[in-house]
């Protein structure tokens, strides 16, 4: 009779252990399969992050695409009427020089090295004014973004002076066709040894600032010629 007590406390010893030992199994699966849910969800995360990202810039590349053509069409526009490209028009974002050592992006200046940058928030991109040489670029802001997108551009002119171009205030022109290189490259606003054209236009640069969703900024340059 004591023998039977004796197995049956032994067997009900068993089965605690082996409820014990199931519930710590049990309680190990939940902390994986939560650990696995966090490490989904963290993922899921990250790829619409970085899908809205991606989307931000193609959006704002887009933009300034729209932007670089309408400033092609205030040129032509210009470059209709004689003399109307000579001078700077500063408040339709205009400079008939080519202002070389402009900092675009007010990255690249500092106190050691100052350099012109361009005024393009109104507030000198929040630099020092130590920092710079000057501030007097101004852009144009269309009143309509593009798409939500805030657009703005500077167009300067390749030239070393304002005014009719001339022996004493060369410009940067398209090769000639029919110089000793071969067929115009439009790539090359130097001539890279070439005969300038003196029938085209010289070199326009664009620079487009779009400003779009949370904040996100992009530059683009574009030469251009007629």
């Amino acid at each position: 009779m004591k023998a039977g007590h004796r197995n049956l406390r032994l067997r009900r010893g068993l089965k605690r252990a082996q409820q014990g030992i199931s519930l710590l199994f049990t309680i190990i699966a939940l902390v994986v399969v939560m650990l696995t849910a966090l490490a989904v969800t963290h993922s899921i995360d990250t790829s619409a992050a970085i899908v809205g990202n991606l989307s931000f810039r193609q959006d704002a590349l887009m933009a300034s695409n729209v932007a670089s053509e309408q400033a092609v069409d205030w040129l032509r526009g210009k470059i209709a009427v004689s003399g109307a490209l000579e001078a700077d028009l500063p408040n339709e974002g205009y400079y008939a020089t080519s202002r070389d050592q402009l900092d675009v992006t007010g990255t690249r200046t500092t106190a050691a090295a100052r350099l012109p940058v361009v005024n393009w928030d109104g507030a000198c991109l929040g630099l020092e004014s130590s920092t710079y040489l000057d501030c007097t670029t101004l852009p144009f802001t269309p009143t309509s973004g593009v798409k939500g997108n805030k657009v703005q551009w500077v167009i300067t002119r390749l030239c070393g002076n304002a005014g009719a171009e001339d022996g004493l205030n060369p410009c940067a022109r398209p090769p000639s066709d029919g110089s000793s290189g071969g067929p115009a490259d439009r790539s090359e606003p130097t001539g890279a040894g070439r005969l300038q054209d003196p029938q085209r236009s010289p070199y326009y640069r664009i620079l487009v600032r779009v400003q779009g969703a949370r904040n996100s900024v992009t530059y683009t340059e574009t030469l251009v010629h007629f």
